[in-house]
């Protein structure tokens, strides 16, 4: 070996050397730490740590094929029963052990255990959003790795494969989502969050809340470590929960609302609550056929997108928001709901096939909420329709419930809905006022507040159509009037808003059948009642008033509903023409007939657009002979003189009051000494005069009284006998003298 390959040889045994002093300390570095605990199946069975504690647990998970899953990298939050926890099931279910217990049922209770993800006791109490937590919310529920898959259901007579969906409404199943069931718990940071008590959890366990539960178990020791989660053992075997769809189903006591809720009385051609897809999913198919051992087609099970949520759906709204909400179900027994329906839904159908969908959608709506709500939160969390549940949780809740989609109520009465019981019920619910109700879509919610208190005027279909209105929903233009499409639906709309009267109180016309009075309606304009007639400026020019049927008057939840012989129609004049055609307003008419803000030719008067509100207020010939006395108003309504045609034009706008319609009904002026109104007498400097008007100068009691105080300091009395007339978008009052602006 000469000299360079023995010094060669030299540095190769040097780096090799080298090589393996790091490889060693590579090894030391990265190698497992001693103190890391191992996967959940080995610390389970970590005889000196946990000896006897999981033994059935383990077996179970053995059974259900999930060794190696709890073997091996992942990371999952184990809620694993204890020993006693199992032995009291096997006796509960009069089982001998786990051999008792088939591969299904062991495969249900092992993965309805394994929540995706390992949370810590604490983790578990917050709403997790993406890596670390958020102290500002809470969380009560979260995503097992079990899911139902395919199962049989009856349909039309025959046995077809279904999967529950996992969205709401039809065609929106998606593919890549199991429908995995959650199992909820109960950690204090949720009940703090949302002002919750113990009473609330209690109220669906028969067992005192400990601060730390998991559906009806207790959490008996937390945050046992794992290299791939965390553990928490509990004292309760804990079973994959049904969903909502699945505990009607189940529940015969039920059955009633099932078929409404399904529309089990329609075939699946008319069948819009519900409907079973396969050809829009054949991938189902070629993903459950071979694992089932199927035949045929796998359908997805959907209800309707009209419904607040699908009831099969284990999905809350989307996303994260699963682990903080649910969905809520209110479903009343059968005999509750068959009262229901006959005193209520179907005194004008005979029978459930006859009524519209739209009133069965609102049905089911009326008893769901898109949001977990307890007990003691029944007043505060309103529905899609904007009412609170209208239950006492100690005297109509007959089942309660937290599934796996949500919080169920069985119930020994029918929500209290608003649409149903309000003035709006009566034509919602008669098919000869269908037309009213399609005219009423847009007002519906408003309505049928119970906290605001109507009157309904009904207009039958009859009525309509007498009076030249048609409605074909499948026309090309669906609103007609004596044939002809233009402005037949704002026609209809504003004698809807006629229709609408505002009230104070529940008691405000009582008196109609003899009594008198003005009412606002919805839409700013005002009619008029008088010994149990109603009648509007249209009929005041015909002499057509609308007859109230008294003793068919409707007494809701939140006002009257008057069947009548007639309907309410609005003036087509313009507001000339309502001066002038009043004996009492002839003086006035004679000074705005000749003067230069009146166009003889168009009928208009300046500053006065068609369709806006006002108020005109008109003193009487006797005051305006009075101001023609007293120099405040020139004699001659046609005078040349520049001044006195100046004067008279700042006379008549001074006395017209734009954009508001103002009645002595005691309404609308709020302060005791009245309020600031603008008149259309603008100076050349931009200045608006005003004029002070108060309707309640009695101090709010009826007979109600108005007066009227100008820029002089002057105080106008409205002749009430005189007053009250009503024009198209206005209301004109005689008052007992002249205003005046300086």
């Amino acid at each position: 070996m000469n000299k360079f390959t023995k010094q060669l040889f030299a540095c190769f045994c040097l780096a090799s050397s080298f090589l393996v002093g790091c490889k060693e300390e590579f090894d030391e570095y990265y190698a497992r730490p001693e103190n890391l605990e191992g996967p959940i199946y080995q610390v389970l069975s970590d005889s000196s740590r946990h000896k006897g504690n999981f033994d059935h647990y383990l077996a179970l998970v053995e059974k259900a094929g999930y060794k190696e899953t709890l073997s091996r990298a992942g990371y999952w939050t184990a809620f694993a029963p204890t020993d006693e926890a199992f032995e009291q099931y096997f006796q509960e279910n009069n089982l001998s052990g786990v051999e008792d217990i088939d591969e299904d049922k062991a495969y249900e209770i092992v993965t309805y255990s394994l929540v995706y993800n390992g949370y810590s006791h604490t983790d578990l109490g917050y709403y997790q959003n993406g890596p670390g937590r958020d102290t500002l919310s809470a969380a009560f529920r979260r995503k097992t790795a079990y899911y139902r898959g395919v199962y049989k259901e009856n349909v039309g007579g025959e046995e077809i494969d279904v999967v529950a969906a996992n969205r709401n409404g039809f065609d929106s199943y998606n593919l890549e989502d199991n429908n995995n069931k959650y199992i909820p718990y109960f950690m204090q940071h949720y009940l703090d969050i949302n002002d919750l008590t113990s009473e609330d959890i209690e109220y669906f366990y028969n067992r005192p809340y400990t601060g730390a539960q998991v559906a009806e178990a207790n959490i008996v020791t937390s945050n046992i470590a794992a290299e791939n989660g965390y553990v928490h053992s509990i004292d309760k075997v804990i079973e994959p929960m049904p969903n909502i769809a699945d505990y009607i189903d189940d529940n015969p006591q039920y059955s009633l609302f099932k078929s409404i809720l399904e529309m089990e009385f329609r075939d699946l051609q008319t069948n819009t609550a519900i409907s079973y897809n396969s050809s829009a999913y054949p991938e189902l198919t070629e993903r459950y056929g071979p694992v089932y051992d199927l035949s045929g087609p796998v359908h997805v099970k959907a209800y309707t997108g009209n419904y607040t949520f699908s009831p099969n759906n284990e999905n809350f709204i989307g996303g994260n928001l699963a682990q903080s909400d649910s969905w809520s179900m209110f479903v009343p027994e059968n005999d509750a709901l068959q009262q229901f329906l006959d005193d209520v839904l179907l005194v004008y159908y005979g029978s459930i096939e006859n009524v519209p969908d739209q009133i069965i959608y609102d049905f089911v709506n009326m008893h769901m909420w898109q949001a977990a709500l307890w007990p003691s939160q029944f007043q505060l969390v309103t529905n899609n329709l904007n009412e609170e549940a209208r239950f006492d949780p100690n005297a109509n809740i007959t089942d309660k419930k937290i599934l796996s989609n949500g919080i169920f109520y069985g119930t020994n009465k029918v929500q209290e809905g608003n649409f149903f019981f309000t003035v709006y019920s009566r034509p919602y619910l008669d098919p000869q006022y269908s037309i009213m109700r399609e005219l009423l879509n847009s007002y519906r919610i408003t309505i049928s507040d119970p906290d605001q208190t109507y009157g309904l005027i009904l207009m039958s279909n009859q009525q309509l159509r007498d009076a030249g209105f048609e409605y074909d929903p499948g026309a090309r233009n669906p609103w007609t009037y004596n044939g002809e499409p233009g402005q037949a639906y704002e026609r209809l709309i504003r004698m809807l808003e006629m229709c609408i009267i505002k009230l104070g109180s529940e008691d405000e016309l009582d008196d109609l059948s003899t009594g008198s009075g003005i009412l606002e309606t919805y839409g700013g304009e005002y009619i008029r009642y008088e010994d149990g007639e109603f009648f509007a400026s249209g009929n005041m020019e015909s002499g057509e008033n609308v007859q109230v049927k008294m003793d068919e008057t409707y007494e809701s939840t939140n006002g009257p509903a008057f069947y009548t012989e007639g309907l309410l129609t609005y003036s087509e004049k313009l507001l000339s023409e309502k001066i002038f055609e009043f004996p009492q307003f002839s003086r006035f008419a004679e000074y705005l007939e000749n003067s230069s803000i009146y166009d003889a030719n168009s009928l208009q008067i300046e500053g006065v657009a068609i369709g806006q509100f006002f108020t005109v207020l008109i003193p009487s010939n006797e005051a305006i002979n009075t101001a023609v006395a007293d120099g405040v108003l020139p004699a001659d309504p046609q005078t040349n003189d520049p001044e006195e045609i100046e004067q008279i034009t700042n006379f008549l706008k001074y006395h017209f009051v734009p954009r508001n319609t103002i009645v002595p009904d005691g309404k609308k002026i709020v302060s005791a000494n009245g309020s600031d109104f603008p008149t259309l007498y603008t100076t050349v400097d931009g200045e608006t005069k005003e004029v002070v008007i108060d309707n309640s100068a009695d101090g709010f009691q009826e007979p109600y009284t108005m007066t009227v105080t100008d820029l002089n300091g002057n105080v106008a009395n409205v002749n009430i006998e005189n007053s009250n007339v009503l024009a198209s978008y206005a209301v004109l009052h005689e008052i007992d003298r002249v205003l005046e602006s300086n």
